[in-house]
């Protein structure tokens, strides 16, 4: 299991980086824009490659107004719509680094 923060700035201000942001540039304000998720991973050591599996969902979500940011209370796992917009799967080969 874990829980993973993060988010992707701009060195340079970018005019079409207006969804967001504007510009995108990496600020002050850095720690409310962080996103945050969590889930759970599973690692296959085979003796001639590493197999890395994450699902993962979103808990926190920094593109949105202040005060909805933190989604707990949307986190729902019958709901088929939620899942499909929310949780993320990734498949990787080797290691992360």
């Amino acid at each position: 299991m874990f829980v993973d923060a993060g988010n992707i700035w701009l060195y340079r201000d970018n005019p079409d980086q207006q969804r967001q942001k504007p510009g995108g540039r990496f600020s002050r304000e850095f720690l409310s824009e962080l996103a945050v998720g969590a889930g759970f991973g599973l690692r296959f050591d085979f003796s001639f490659l590493v197999l890395r599996t994450d699902l993962a969902f979103p808990i926190r979500k920094p593109w949105l107004p202040k005060s909805e940011r933190w989604v707990f209370n949307e986190i729902s796992f019958a709901d088929k719509n939620r899942r499909r917009e929310n949780l993320v799967f990734n498949l990787a080969i080797g290691y992360p680094f």
